[in-house]
């Protein structure tokens, strides 16, 4: 019973994560550029770890249900992932290098990775709704002792999810890297994000009630 709780966390955890785009496709351009992958796997690991567990043990309930919270979350996210969205799309069709690839490139300081990390894994509301609501409710009809278990299936999950995919891009770098390649990341880069945007769109009119 405790391996299918644990598997139970492990596998929803896992193909929740696996849909938020912007993150992903973040985390995967970090990677390529090896711009301090550990600690943009390591945030995004934290962020998570704090959500599932706000989400399992019932103390994000609070915050998700605050509509000016929501309603700021979700405006500064669509501003944000635009921004990312449209250079993404410059640098797609851009003669020169890959804008994102060479800004990326440049040498950030861990303190400007943490801070951007945050802004692409924060300023996306999909985030705390998956966490919040999909992860907490599946959770709803364990006691305290499988809810831990569910918790550690989850957050199994999603510490290997982003550490693969970050040091798996990192080490693939030398292909992914190539200008042709670049520019195929940047075009599928740009309609993950601008996805996000509609999605958040949608979301923000649907809190406003239009």
């Amino acid at each position: 019973m405790q391996n299918f709780i644990f598997l139970k966390g492990f596998f929803l955890s896992l193909s929740l994560i696996m849909a938020i785009g912007a993150q992903n496709a973040f985390v995967l351009r970090q990677g390529i550029a090896k711009n301090n992958v550990f600690y943009v796997c390591l945030v995004c690991f934290l962020c998570d770890f704090v959500l599932i567990l706000a989400g399992i043990f019932g103390v994000g309930e609070v915050i998700a249900k605050n509509v000016i919270v929501n309603v700021l979350i979700t405006v500064l996210g669509i501003l944000f992932v635009s921004y990312y969205a449209i250079t993404a799309l410059i640098s797609a069709f851009s003669t020169k290098n890959s804008v994102i690839f060479e800004i990326e490139h440049s040498n950030f300081s861990i303190k400007k990775t943490i801070i951007l990390t945050l802004c692409i894994t924060l300023l996306n509301q999909h985030v705390y709704l998956d966490t919040v609501f999909v992860v907490g409710a599946s959770a709803l009809t364990f006691d305290m002792k499988e809810k831990i278990i569910f918790a550690l299936g989850s957050l199994s999950a999603s510490f290997i999810w982003f550490f693969s995919l970050g040091f798996g891009a990192k080490k693939f770098s030398h292909f992914l890297s190539k200008p042709i390649i670049n520019k195929i990341i940047d075009i599928f880069i740009a309609i993950i994000m601008f996805f996000v945007v509609f999605t958040l769109v949608k979301f923000l009119l649907k809190i406003l009630e239009i």
